[in-house]
């Protein structure tokens, strides 16, 4: 299947997975309008094409993290962005064009991790002129709550009434056994709890009880992706804001109801907020930028840039037309 060839079934099924990532078929069906075994079968062709995968992640594990525009020495750019894309602490890479060769996002355990990436190990790529990183104060939006938008209000309503978390059983925590549920995860967000028992030797009631307590604490997010070539949404730009301290809670929420918003970050440095969107044509970089000087006073876009390709998307590593790999090392050691 061609990366851009996705089809309104596809889609639908890419936007129930993003509100339901594990939602059995047989509950799917009648939402979506199609069989279990072809809405099964469709998935796994966008799987194993890569234009459609589950990232799983523990926000738990990142207490710190910080947006980095790196320039890079000439034709270096993606030799940097290559390597900065093997670093697990490098969630996500942007080649861009503009006042920067690169967008990276950088997230770490402990704010002492934080500064020993930036000070001591993102320094030593080769290739890398500059650096200029922007701690994040808080993440008020994150790609989790963007949707494709191929399911209507009503279907999508149904969709989430599938997605609540149910209670556990389990007491006590095993981090690392956590930690090999989501590495299993990220081969396959849908992997049943007897095929993860299966790989790592464990009881399938023993793996659901411990995903459904991950779950209710907030120790396991699923986020499906999806090819930005095919999805509608073809155009990434970051957005680099300044806001009068006095109107950034009023103006963070605002910017929530932007339907093309995927990110944004309250940084400390000369931006306020660093935002990140996903857009339908080149055209509507300009008419956002309008938009939110017509519709929010105050703020004022510093800069912008152009995503030309993104290397990595929350771990998971991606080939030049922004199809999954297969590789993730959002969890590596």
């Amino acid at each position: 299947m061609h990366d851009y060839d996705l089809n309104p079934l596809d889609l639908r099924i890419i936007n129930a997975l993003q509100i339901a990532p594990r939602a059995p078929w047989a509950q799917l069906a009648p939402v979506i309008g199609a069989d279990p075994a072809t809405l099964n079968r469709r998935w796994q062709d966008l799987s194993a094409s890569g234009a459609a995968w589950i990232s799983t992640f523990d926000p738990c594990s990142w207490e710190a993290g910080a947006l980095v525009e790196v320039n890079c020495r000439s034709g270096a750019n993606q030799r940097v962005a290559s390597a900065l894309a093997e670093t697990p602490e490098a969630i996500g890479v942007d080649l861009t064009a503009g006042g920067r060769d690169i967008v990276a996002t950088i997230a770490a355990p402990t704010e002492a991790a934080l500064w020993t990436y930036l000070l001591e190990e993102l320094p030593v790529i080769q290739g890398i002129e500059s650096a200029r990183s922007h701690p994040i104060a808080r993440n008020i939006y994150e790609a989790s709550s963007w949707r494709i938008r191929a399911l209507d209000a009503s279907e999508t309503k149904q969709v989430q009434r599938l997605a609540t978390v149910t209670g556990s059983r389990a007491t006590g925590r095993n981090p690392a056994l956590e930690q090999e549920i989501i590495a299993v995860l990220n081969q396959d967000g849908r992997a049943p709890a007897t095929a993860i028992g299966a790989a790592l030797d464990l009881s399938p009631r023993l793996i659901r009880d411990t995903m459904a307590q991950m779950a209710a604490s907030g120790r396991m997010y699923q986020r499906t992706e999806v090819v930005r070539a095919g999805s509608g949404w073809p155009v990434s730009a970051w957005y680099f804001l300044r806001v009068p301290a006095s109107k950034l809670d009023g103006i963070a929420v605002r910017l929530r109801q932007l339907e093309e918003l995927r990110v944004v970050t309250h940084t400390i440095g000369p931006y306020d907020l660093i935002m990140g969107v996903w857009l339908k044509s080149l055209a509507e970089i300009q008419r956002l930028e309008q938009q939110l000087e017509v519709k929010l006073p105050g703020v004022s876009t510093v800069d912008r840039s152009v995503v030309v390709r993104s290397v990595k998307q929350l771990g998971q590593i991606l080939d030049a037309q922004g199809r999954a790999t297969g590789r993730n090392n959002l969890h590596a050691v």
